[in-house]
C-alpha cells in the first residue's frame, strides 16, 4: 500500500506547445512514466466547511486514456466519472489525499523557508497525507456517515518526468479540461533549476489548484462554475 505523509511544494507552469516542451524533456535526458487518465472528487460537507479552513479532502482513480469517450452532456460526464470511481461490481482501489491549508508567510520563513531564501515563498506548499484505500466504494461509504459527500469531480490526463540527478523533482505534463500546465514538484533548488532549464521565468510561476485556474476561467466566460470534465 502506498503512503505519504510530508509536506507538497509545487508550481505551475503554463503550456503553450505541448510538443515543443516534450522535445526538452527529452533534450535534458528526462524519463517519461506511464501516462494515465486521472478521476478525482473533491469531499467536503454541505457548507463547505473544508474548503472554508484551507483543507482538501480527494479520492482519486488511475486509469488508461481512451477508455471512455467524453460524454455530450455534463450529467452524463459526471455520471461516467463516478462510475469510474465507484463501480457497483469489483473493488476499486483509490488513492486517498488530504492537505492541510498553504503555510504562511511566518511558517515557511521559520522553517525551510530560512535553509532556501525568500524565493521559498514563491511556491505552494502545503502539509499533504495520502494513501491507498482498496475499496473506494467503502471509503465513500464512511465519509457519507460522517457528513462528507462529493462536492467537486475533476480529470486530467497527466504523464509523469524524471530528470537526471533530479531524483526528488517530479515533473508532470497535464491536459487538463482548462488547458495544458506543468507541475513541477519536489525541493525549490530543483523546481527553480528545473523551471530554468525548461525556458520558463519566475514570473511565469502559477500556484493556483486547478480548482481556482477552473473557477477563474468560469468568471472570465460568464459560465457557472460546475465540475472540471472532459
Amino acid at each position: 500500500m502506498a503512503q505519504h505523509t510530508g509536506h507538497e511544494i509545487e508550481i505551475k507552469l503554463r503550456v503553450s506547445d505541448a510538443g515543443a516542451v516534450r522535445r526538452r524533456l527529452r533534450a535534458l535526458g528526462a524519463h517519461a512514466g506511464r501516462r494515465l487518465h486521472e478521476a478525482n472528487v473533491l469531499f467536503d460537507t454541505p457548507e463547505q466547511s473544508l474548503r472554508h479552513r484551507g483543507l482538501m479532502l480527494r479520492l482519486r482513480v488511475e486509469r488508461p486514456p481512451g477508455r471512455g469517450a467524453a460524454s455530450p452532456k455534463h450529467e452524463c460526464r459526471r455520471a461516467l466519472v463516478d462510475s469510474w470511481l465507484f463501480p457497483e461490481r469489483g473493488r476499486q482501489t483509490a488513492i486517498v489525499t488530504m492537505k492541510g491549508p498553504p503555510s504562511s508567510h511566518a511558517e515557511r520563513s521559520g522553517t525551510a523557508g530560512a535553509k532556501h531564501g525568500a524565493a521559498y515563498l514563491d511556491f505552494k506548499v502545503r502539509r499533504e497525507i495520502e494513501f491507498d484505500v482498496p475499496d473506494a466504494a467503502a471509503f465513500r461509504e464512511v465519509l457519507g456517515a460522517l457528513g462528507y459527500r462529493p462536492s467537486f469531480y475533476y480529470e486530467k490526463i497527466r504523464t509523469t518526468y524524471r530528470l537526471p540527478r533530479e531524483g526528488q523533482l517530479l515533473i508532470s505534463l497535464d491536459e487538463t479540461p482548462v488547458g495544458l500546465y506543468l507541475e513541477l514538484e519536489g525541493p525549490p533548488a530543483a523546481i527553480d533549476r528545473a523551471r530554468t532549464a525548461l525556458g520558463y521565468r519566475a514570473q511565469d510561476t502559477i500556484v493556483l489548484s486547478y480548482g481556482s485556474l477552473y473557477t477563474a476561467q468560469c468568471v472570465a466566460s460568464g459560465l457557472p462554475p460546475g465540475d472540471m470534465l472532459f
